[in-house]
């Protein structure tokens, strides 16, 4: 006879397999798993990526799980924005690799990537599922203004949500850790790629939760003026001031700038700016691309 507990247990999880899922998961102290995927997802590569490995969270796992991808709308811009000939592809706060595994399946005009992903844990994640992919390049840092050490914040409900500004955890329970960070200059993204690269058109992709504007102003501008299109985090939340000049001269290189949930909206400088400068906790991807 079935205990009790056991009996209420089973009953909400028997047609709910990914709460069953989420319960025994926790009850067994089980942080990741490997996910088969179907072959129509971006994510699959027969023969040799037919799993991607995610963290057990409340956000991203279950999308993944539900739909075989991660962030579709970027992939799509990104596909449609794309430079003539071969080009590089930057993806500051790489997370588990979802982004830059999707773009280079879907992109064979990406001839290489960088990927900069400061958290042990997904590094070894990102590690894993980019394994099959030997034109990436890895840095276990994170990017910012100046070397250093610092306190890493961990959103223990959202995997996608870790940043170096307590106020990205606002409302939320968190862990922290202490994780390494480089000043952003082009010689470490991409001086060990192939010579021709280190010239060719680059796709940004950046989600920091909060340092994605000063790492653009830290940038050089023989490496600014080489992005041809992609996406960054705008988060307003209490961080570090940069030089908002030098941002708001950055964008006006690209003639399309539009947040992600406004797709057909073109936005002004000040506008994004005023966005930018904002602490109420709202997020917005902000999608550019000078064609």
């Amino acid at each position: 006879m079935k205990s009790p507990r056991k009996w209420l247990l089973e009953r909400p999880v028997a047609r709910r397999p990914r709460l069953a899922l989420k319960l025994s998961t926790q009850e067994l102290g089980i942080a990741s798993v490997c996910l088969r995927l179907e072959p129509s997802s971006p994510l699959f590569r027969a023969g040799v990526a037919e799993t991607v490995e995610l963290p057990l969270d409340d956000v991203m796992s279950p999308y993944v799980m539900d739909y075989g991808r991660w962030q579709p709308e970027e992939l799509r811009f990104v596909e449609t924005h794309l430079p003539e000939g071969d080009c590089v592809l930057v993806d500051v706060g790489a997370n588990i690799g979802l982004i830059t595994r999707q773009l280079v399946h879907s992109i064979p005009r990406i001839a290489a990537a960088v990927c900069v992903e400061p958290h042990p844990g997904n590094f070894a994640m990102l590690t894993r599922n980019l394994v099959h992919l030997p034109l990436c390049r890895l840095i276990q840092a994170a990017m910012g203004t100046q070397d250093g050490e610092l306190r890493f914040y961990e959103d223990l409900r959202n995997a996608g949500n870790y940043s170096l500004h307590a106020d990205a955890m606002r409302g939320t329970s968190y862990r922290t850790t202490i994780v390494n960070r480089l000043k952003a200059t082009e010689d470490r993204l991409l001086a060990e790629l192939p010579a021709p690269l280190r010239q060719a058109p680059i796709l940004w992709k950046s989600d920091t939760q909060g340092c994605d504007e000063a790492i653009a102003v830290t940038l050089p501008d023989d490496f600014s003026n080489r992005v041809h299109s992609g996406v960054m985090e705008i988060c307003r939340i209490d961080k570090p001031s940069f030089d908002r000049e030098r941002f708001g001269q950055i964008l006006e290189r690209f003639s399309v700038r539009r947040f992600g949930d406004e797709p057909d909206k073109n936005l002004s400088i000040n506008q994004i700016l005023e966005f930018s400068g904002g602490t109420d906790y709202r997020y917005a991807d902000l999608y550019f691309s000078r064609t």
